[in-house]
């Protein structure tokens, strides 16, 4: 009988305040795990598939000279006891908390000034970012390396340079340059002269950019779209214009790489080959 005696007001007002304490809590919980989530999120970049034309490029990276059997005529060598692209620094070093150095540093055996001055770009871009890394006291590990490949078409010789850089938390930069060049004319070779020497139609080349630069576009936005940190290509850049590109390696059995490697000016490992038939 005494168990349907109503409460006192007092009773029931402890029990609602013990109630909007506990949703209080509750809410508290959620909107703390939703932050964790998301932040973790965007801290965490989604394990990303490579596509099969990257992994094909990156394959090619051996740090040697490949002739593919082409015959290479005399030339005036910097140094005659060497192939015409050999490895003229090489350096493997870790110390715990400050670097972790895997470099092997080419450069063109050329007499020439064309050549030398080439030469001096890749010591000044590579080379000296390795020094400056070992000399450093700056209070995080920095992980870098260095390999390339270069590769002869009958009478052109064509370098590629392929670098990653991780600075302490900084996201992982790809870095990659290339150099292409006329063994009888002593001449670097542009794009143009490249389509021209491989026959190709302008118009066909630049569809293939834009295809694979806008597919890799909305894979990168559907990325974004979900709240990760992915790097953002802007379709509108005039670098995507077939004149304007300035980085492409012939390589094995005379197969032609459009390469943009956004790691050259952002921090990004994203890499966009497109292969040329």
């Amino acid at each position: 009988m005494l168990n349907n005696m109503p409460m006192n007001d007092e009773k029931q007002d402890k029990i609602r305040i013990i109630m909007f304490i506990i949703i209080g809590i509750i809410c508290v919980i959620s909107i703390v795990l939703a932050l964790v989530f998301q932040i973790s999120k965007l801290a965490t970049p989604p394990v990303i598939v490579e596509e099969k034309e990257v992994k094909d490029f990156k394959s090619v990276f051996n740090n040697r000279l490949n002739d593919q059997g082409y015959e290479i005529k005399k030339l005036k060598k910097l140094n005659e006891e060497e192939n015409i692209v050999y490895t003229i620094f090489e350096k493997n070093e870790k110390v715990d908390g400050k670097f972790d150095i895997n470099v092997k540093i080419p450069v063109i055996n050329i007499n020439n000034s064309t050549t030398i001055e080439i030469d001096k770009e890749i010591e000044s871009t590579f080379r000296e970012k390795a020094n400056s890394i070992m000399a450093s006291e700056k209070d995080y590990e920095t992980i870098y390396t260095v390999e390339y490949t270069a590769y002869i078409n009958e009478n052109i010789l064509s370098l590629a340079i392929k670098s990653t850089l991780k600075e302490g938390t900084k996201a992982q930069r790809v870095i990659i340059k290339s150099y292409t060049y006329n063994i009888t004319t002593s001449e670097v070779i542009d794009i143009d002269e490249m389509i021209s020497i491989k026959h190709l139609d302008k118009a066909v080349v630049q569809k293939e950019i834009n295809n694979v630069v806008q597919e890799n576009a909305r894979n990168a936005q559907s990325l974004i779209d979900l709240g990760y940190k992915v790097y953002e290509r802007n379709l509108s850049d005039q670098m995507y214009q077939i004149e304007n590109v300035d980085n492409f390696f012939y390589g094995p059995d005379g197969a032609l790489y459009i390469i943009y490697a956004y790691g050259n000016s952002s921090y990004t490992s994203e890499l966009d080959i497109i292969p040329i038939e």
